[in-house]
């Protein structure tokens, strides 16, 4: 028996033993493969470019899969930066990368329920995981994560931190970051938003398609409420600040006749302009550099180009007929232009604006996309 009982030690001890030494190799390696964290200090993510007229109205964005716009901190209102961090991470200003109590009541939980349930990341945390890792859930990529957000807490200030995750975080289908959120969501800018508007876009960082205010507003409206009252409860809001922000309507974007900012090259001759500028400027480049791009266009003139020309009968784009550019310039500079299909609908169009116009110095001619030289719209880039 005593035998039977050593051998049963030495083998268990052999096991312990060989079970220590494969975590340290295994530590070591995720250790020795972590990326430079060192990055952070001059990360700066991918941008969309923006198209404005030659008053700074923006007329359109130019991206491909990321809708982005950087925001320093100062101009990303305080009622957003108080709901995300009530929403996500209420001891950010004291921890030093990761919230230990959080973690582990996320990994209790998770065992508990035999699958990955929980996060229990901090907003440091979540910062390196968009920008250094994957989002596969497993163990070595939380080791890293753990280790990573520990050496970026003592690179980066906590508002650098903070500023690099409210521009980098995704807010739902291609769109990332405060401001690009703010216009898609409200039309407006991030320094703009209400307490509110702040509450409902920090509700929908937990999952913007699970939270989208198009298909799911009850389920937004009662997660912003337990987002206000974080808020009232860790002393971010007053009493009455809470009871306003409650009774406080909130205007989405798709709800408005009219949205001050046109998010994509929704019309045919944006789309005409974006796709020359990505022959002639840069490539996949000029979507991802954050260029402001100054036109001769003129925002109020090409709306009321666009009114006007919907008064034509049959304006439906006809397969078989490809469209033109209508121009209207002035002093040697294009400040319109919309898309006709065909010649007839290009002499209809001149005609109509000629007769509403007739002492005007303005000129109208009709062009064919390829023939027009795009980069004579540019004022400054």
């Amino acid at each position: 028996m005593r035998k039977i009982v050593k051998t049963f030690l030495k083998a268990a001890a052999l096991g312990f033993a060989l079970s220590f030494i494969g975590i340290v190799v295994w530590t070591g390696w995720v250790i020795y493969t972590l990326p430079d964290a060192g990055l952070i200090a001059t990360y700066r993510p991918e941008e969309a470019t923006e198209v404005l007229d030659r008053n700074g109205i923006v007329l359109t964005h130019l991206m491909e899969d990321e809708f982005r716009i950087w925001a320093p901190l100062s101009e990303i209102s305080q009622n957003l930066q108080m709901a995300v961090i009530a929403a996500e991470d209420d001891t950010f200003f004291r921890h030093e990368g990761i919230n230990y109590k959080a973690a582990w009541e996320a990994f209790k939980e998770d065992l508990k329920k035999k699958r990955y349930a929980r996060g229990g990341s901090t907003i440091t945390q979540q910062l390196v995981k968009n920008v250094f890792l994957t989002r596969e859930k497993t163990i070595t990529r939380k080791l890293k994560e753990f280790v990573l957000a520990r050496h970026v807490e003592d690179i980066l200030s906590k508002r650098r931190i903070l500023e690099l995750y409210l521009n980098e975080v995704e807010w739902g289908p291609g769109v990332y970051g405060a401001e690009a959120a703010s216009r898609y969501y409200f039309d407006k800018h991030a320094t703009e938003l209400t307490v509110a508007e702040g509450a409902m876009l920090a509700s929908m960082l937990v999952n913007p398609k699970r939270f989208d205010p198009e298909t799911r507003l009850t389920r937004l409206k009662h997660r912003q409420q337990r987002i206000l009252n974080l808020m009232r409860t860790g002393r971010l809001l007053t009493q009455e600040g809470y009871e306003q922000s409650l009774a406080t309507p909130v205007v989405f974007r798709h709800e408005k006749i009219a949205p001050q900012f046109p998010i994509a090259a929704e019309s045919c001759h944006l789309r005409f302009l974006q796709s020359a500028w990505m022959a002639v400027g840069g490539g996949a480049r000029l979507y991802q550099a954050g260029h402001k791009i100054r036109t001769t266009l003129d925002a109020g003139l090409q709306e009321y180009l666009q009114v006007q020309l919907s008064q034509l009968s049959d304006r439906a784009p006809h397969s078989d007929s490809p469209p033109g550019l209508l121009l209207v310039e002035e002093g040697g500079k294009t400040l319109a232009m919309a898309c006709v299909w065909g010649l007839e609908e290009g002499v209809k169009a001149v005609e109509l604006l000629k007769g509403l116009e007739p002492d005007s110095p303005r000129q109208y001619r009709v062009v064919e996309p390829g023939r027009f030289a795009w980069r004579s719209l540019v004022i400054r880039s």
